[in-house]
């Protein structure tokens, strides 16, 4: 499957609609689930073109090292989502995977 298929936004707006509330995962885990594991930032590229006002929870995906990959004031917005979620950051602003990580 090529990252830039319609059918890879949509496996990625499947995969990411099922992370639970409280949990996170990976621009590269949601990468391997839709089928191009060397995608992961395509499915970044996929995330930052959702419409205003989706409800996809685009917030529970983050970077390979636990951290916000956004900036500025969407930084700000993904890491209060994930607050309000009962999730708690760590040193360096990292999210424990232990305790948050989701796997399908």
């Amino acid at each position: 499957m090529q990252p830039e298929d319609a059918t890879f936004s949509q496996c990625v707006f499947h995969i990411v609609a099922a992370i639970p509330p409280g949990k996170v995962t990976t621009y590269g885990e949601v990468a391997r689930l839709a089928g191009s594991p060397r995608a992961a930032r395509q499915v970044g590229g996929v995330l930052r073109r959702l419409p205003e006002g989706s409800t996809l929870p685009w917030h529970r995906v983050i970077n390979r090292h636990g951290q916000i990959s956004q900036q500025g004031e969407d930084f700000q917005r993904q890491r209060q989502a994930l607050l309000a979620e009962g999730i708690i950051f760590g040193p360096h602003s990292t999210v424990d995977f232990e305790l948050y990580g989701w796997h399908w």
